[in-house]
């Protein structure tokens, strides 16, 4: 187990000194082992091994940088020297740009940027670059602590309680000497120096718990810098755990016009804040990006928008940006204490968040883009009193995955706004409580998908997707594969539809309606026009109502066409019809195809048509099973005597109880059968129809 160790610690070592302090520790814990030969010699051949393969190291190394050397240019070769002189004789100038608070505009912090001191104008990028070919990355990183906690050691009461960020470069350590006196400034000033890395992945484990470790007990805090480029990643960054994530100036250049940017950064945030860290949006240059990331979350910005590094340590920013930070973040609170979450597009936003923040409604589309996808995602456990609105003129798609919202009573759980157009696509369970999906005349939705949606409301009035009894609905396209399912009770409402009606096309998909209550539709409208097409459709209700329709409307002309499709309908209440109008002067009904049951209980029902008004019914191709009971019932149409019925090639059974003369509302020179079975019996008793 200790060869074992050791082999571990060995793949970190770069030189012969580290090699030899490392030998001779392990060795010593060894000696419990002197006799026993074949240990010691694994032991010999193993350190012979590890110091050959320094040298092969650090020859590949030498050669390389040799190779590079060569190919300088004379230009860059005077940039060298220039470089070797500003190293040797110190000539480190630093700047201090501020990093400013979202709160209220003030300085939080400075990060110290090098400046070296030279007529040739050389960058820091130079400096690094020559310093790198040269093997003396250390003695840059050697003097940049030494100089900048020398300059806040000098100029505490310049700082006061501001923290101060320092470069530091991975993988580099000063000489012994400078490391202890390095270490000795950092635990005086560790209430101000922030140690900034950049993510190395190839940052072995015991070095990096090494380098963690020792910040940790000198109390010293960590930036991550550079975050979302090379090998930026939420795995990466759990390693490091630091205090502060420096997200990438690449992120956030014209970040309020994309809104790909806007999902990551909001995503790196929301992270941040739930593992304690500060995250800090850098390279902040216009007044649009400002305000956005503040929208977002930030809690630092660092920038030329706000401030440009200074030789001066500044005691605050100017006035209007200040002015203009406050109010970005005002705009952000308002948003928060009304508790409406603005829901940007391309967005993914996780309903436990806003759970645990206190949010009430999502709102989406308040910056109009079209063609883009809001992602919501909740859990089959995780029930809120959170609802969903989206803003005038919103034309998208909106993906609920295992979603369960809620609003007060009366009001939609999912309010669509005017002249919007909305796709919403149902992935895993989804349950609306109190309220449905309305669908104001001027907009559009569509639903899709694979998932379910149960929709639960108990009110006075109400209706699951649609509009309320007083207003028409917009279009309204079912192309869903899962299974759509209505409770309600309540005095007046409709399950699918308005009260004054709209558009409704059923393509493909499962419902179950169950509703109860006074007046009614299952599907359809209350007292307009109803006009409805269910095709490759499974549709079934159960509707107690002591005055309504399964499908179709209750005061005006329905016009229903059922293909290729299963609807089973259960009715029980006073004045029913299953399929078709209560009292409009017109009716027609056309099942081609289908397989329709149904079982109605109720003193005046009928099957299909209009109960008070003309019908014209056609059942071609079709199964078509009933059961009604009630003693005015009939098994179509109405009492007007005005009805038409066609069997084209249809199996048809109908079992009445009634105390109606049938005979009497539906003539037989009003009644077509081609081919196929019809038969209808009154308490038992054959009716003939021809």
């Amino acid at each position: 187990m200790l060869i074992h160790q050791f082999l571990n610690e060995i793949t970190n070592i770069t030189t012969e000194d580290e090699l030899t302090g490392l030998s001779e520790s392990y060795r010593s814990k060894l000696e419990v082992y002197r006799e026993d030969d074949i240990i010691f010699r694994l032991w010999n051949d193993i350190t012979a091994l590890c110091r050959e393969n320094i040298l092969l190291k650090t020859s590949e190394a030498g050669a390389s940088r040799s190779k590079r050397l060569a190919a300088l240019t004379a230009d860059e070769r005077n940039e060298l020297a220039e470089t070797e002189k500003i190293i040797d004789e110190n000539r480190f100038a630093y700047y201090f740009q501020p990093i400013v608070n979202t709160v209220d505009g003030s300085i939080y912090s400075y990060e110290a940027l090098m400046r070296p001191i030279s007529d040739m104008g050389l960058t820091p990028f130079h400096i690094l670059k020559y310093a790198g070919l040269t093997g003396r990355l250390s003695d840059i990183e050697r003097a940049t602590f030494l100089n900048i906690l020398n300059i806040i050691d000098g100029s505490e009461e310049k700082f006061g309680d501001r923290k101060v960020f320092i470069n530091s470069i991975p993988g580099t350590k000063p000489e012994s000497n400078d490391f202890r006196r390095i270490g000795e400034l950092l635990v005086k000033h560790s209430d101000t120096a922030v140690v900034e890395l950049t993510e190395q992945d190839e940052f072995g484990e015991n070095e990096l718990s090494a380098l963690k470790e020792r910040y940790m007990n000198m109390g010293i805090k960590i930036a991550i810098d550079d975050y979302g480029t090379g090998y930026s990643n939420v795995a990466n960054l759990l390693r490091y755990m630091p205090n502060y994530v420096k997200i990438d100036r690449s992120l956030l250049s014209d970040i309020h016009n994309s809104p790909k940017k806007r999902h990551f950064v909001r995503e790196i945030i929301d992270f941040c804040h739930d593992n304690n860290i500060m995250a800090l949006a850098e390279g902040v240059e216009t007044s649009e990006e400002l305000c956005t990331v503040i929208l977002l979350g930030a809690d630092l910005i660092q920038g030329f928008y706000t401030a440009r590094p200074s030789a001066e340590i500044i005691d605050s920013i100017p006035y209007d940006i200040r002015q203009e930070i406050k109010l970005c973040q005002q705009e952000r609170q308002d948003g928060k204490g009304q508790l409406v979450y603005n829901a940007d597009a391309a967005d993914r936003v996780q309903l436990d968040k806003l759970v645990k923040d206190g949010y009430e409604c999502i709102l989406i589309g308040r910056d109009i883009v079209t063609d883009n996808e809001v992602n919501i995602v909740g859990s089959p456990s995780l029930d809120t009193d959170i609802h969903i609105e989206t803003a005038d003129g919103f034309k998208g798609r909106i993906v609920l995955e295992n979603v369960h919202l809620s609003n007060v009573k009366d009001r939609p759980c999912i309010d669509l706004g005017e002249n919007s157009d909305v796709t919403i696509l149902l992935k895993g369970e989804n349950k609306l409580n109190k309220g449905g999906i309305r669908v104001p005349e001027s907009a559009g939705l569509k639903l899709e998908g694979e998932g379910d949606l149960n929709i639960k409301i108990d009110a006075v009035e109400y209706f699951g997707i649609g509009n309320d009894i007083s207003s028409k609905h917009g279009e309204i396209t079912f192309d869903q594969s899962g299974i759509v399912t209505i409770t309600a009770n309540g005095q007046k409402g409709v399950g699918i539809g308005s009260g004054l009606g709209g558009n409704i096309t059923i393509h493909q998909g499962r419902y179950a309606l169950n509703l109860s209550g006074d007046t009614g539709a299952g599907i359809g409208a209350l007292y307009a026009d109803s006009k409805l097409e269910l095709i490759n459709c499974d549709f079934n209700t159960d509707i107690t109502l002591a005055k309504g329709a399964a499908i179709g409307c209750i005061n005006s002309n329905a016009d229903i066409h059922i293909s290729k499709s299963s609807a089973r309908i259960y009715m029980s209440g006073a004045e029913l019809t299953a399929i078709g109008s209560f009292s409009g002067a017109n009716t027609k009904v056309l099942i081609d195809n289908a397989i329709v049951t149904l079982d109605i209980r109720a003193p005046r029902c009928t099957c299909a048509g209009a109960l008070d008004g003309s019908s014209e019914i056609r059942i071609e191709g079709a199964s078509f099973r009933a059961s009604v009971g009630g003693w005015e019932s009939l098994p179509f149409g109405g009492y007007s005597g005005d009805t038409k019925v066609s069997f084209v090639n249809a199996d048809t059974t109908i079992k009445m109880e009634t105390d109606v003369d049938t005979n009497k509302y539906i003539s037989s020179d009003k009644i077509e059968i081609i081919n196929g079975r019809t038969i209808i019996t009154n308490h038992g008793n054959e009716i003939g129809l021809t």
